[in-house]
């Protein structure tokens, strides 16, 4: 089969874990016989990477919402099918499937409905909503979602339950997995992007978890991340840059407890990680870990949850929970899940 897919970036420009796991797919199918190419923004003088070849278009990522369309019509001619990504790259990529008459997918790699507030402010957070809503609620032949919160977004929104399928990423165990003789120190690790500007803050949560922090003094915090701004925090706060993947596993090994308190998540690669590693977990994003799950906003639950576990025997039983639950994430039922999709449009297509 020949896939064309539009995504706003493609390494080597990244803005967070879609483009590792858009990368990861497109690897696999191109090196399974099939013909991938990405449309995205970007330098058009690299016109591959890691054997993936792409059209890039000299243009912000912000913009490719009017820029993608041509070369999304162009490439898309020869395709079998056409692959959508939450974003940008959303509304030309259907709109050319819908000119070329191709099965289009849309994978929904972040959902926010009406959290755009939280992290816009009420004005510009409700035409951030409304847009999402335009771009997500396309006629696409299947949406793709990684886990249930997203999956219930999207179809509070009107997206047709029948054309949805759940594929989750997976996670490398050869990697992340517990240690044999390191001994958790009891801090809580509270993990971040590259760049966590304030829209990024927000949709983590940082604010509660920094709230979570006040009311346990006595608990060291740990913050991941490259943060754009500085934020005011209580001394047993530590904010601690960012790390390469064996250092990232190293702060799992000796984790406490992990926390999430983002609105949401497309799926949560950095919990899966954790758990992976035999963490105890206290999330307000749900992808299977045993564990506490408080509301989203709301430092005070997040404080109570990690009481519970701080000093007691229920956090080690989670942590063993949770890697049980993560080895039934694998990349092998991540591809095929896709390459299921793409066949079963393409026969029907062929109809």
């Amino acid at each position: 089969m020949r896939i064309i897919f539009g995504h706003e970036l493609f390494p080597p420009d990244f803005a967070g874990g879609g483009e590792k796991l858009m990368l990861r797919l497109t690897k696999w199918l191109a090196s399974h016989g099939h013909s991938v190419e990405v449309v995205t923004s970007g330098n058009p003088a690299i016109k591959s990477y890691e054997g993936v070849r792409t059209v890039r278009v000299p243009a912000n990522r912000y913009l490719m919402n009017l820029a993608g369309l041509l070369p999304m019509v162009v490439r898309g001619r020869t395709a079998d099918i056409v692959q959508a990504s939450s974003g940008n790259m959303c509304l030309p990529s259907y709109a050319a499937a819908r000119l070329l008459g191709k099965p289009s997918v849309c994978w929904v790699h972040h959902i926010f409905g009406k959290h755009w507030r939280d992290i816009r402010g009420p004005v510009i957070g409700r035409l951030f909503e409304f847009m999402e809503r335009i771009m997500l609620t396309r006629g696409f032949d299947a949406w793709v979602f990684q886990n249930e919160s997203s999956m219930r977004i999207g179809l509070s929104m009107g997206i047709d339950q029948k054309k949805v399928r759940m594929i989750t990423p997976g996670v490398d165990l050869e990697v992340f997995s517990p240690a044999k003789s390191v001994k958790r120190d009891g801090s809580v690790l509270f993990v971040g992007s590259l760049s966590m500007d304030e829209p990024a803050i927000r949709t983590k949560g940082l604010k509660y978890v920094l709230e979570a922090a006040a009311m346990l003094p006595d608990v060291e915090f740990k913050i991941m991340g490259r943060y754009a701004k500085r934020m005011e925090h209580t001394p047993n706060v530590r904010f601690v840059g960012t790390t390469d993947q064996k250092g990232l596993v190293r702060m799992y090994r000796k984790a406490g407890v992990v926390v999430c308190a983002s609105l949401n998540e497309g799926f949560g690669i950095a919990l899966l990680e954790a758990m992976a590693c035999g963490c105890p977990i206290v999330s307000t994003v749900d992808i299977g870990q045993a564990g506490p799950k408080p509301g989203s906003k709301d430092g005070r639950a997040l404080a109570n949850a990690i009481r519970g576990y701080v000093g007691g025997s229920k956090a080690a039983a989670d942590g063993r929970r949770n890697v049980t639950a993560a080895r039934k994430h694998t990349w092998e039922n991540f591809y095929r899940g896709f390459e299921r999709i793409y066949d079963g449009l393409n026969k029907h297509r062929s109809k």
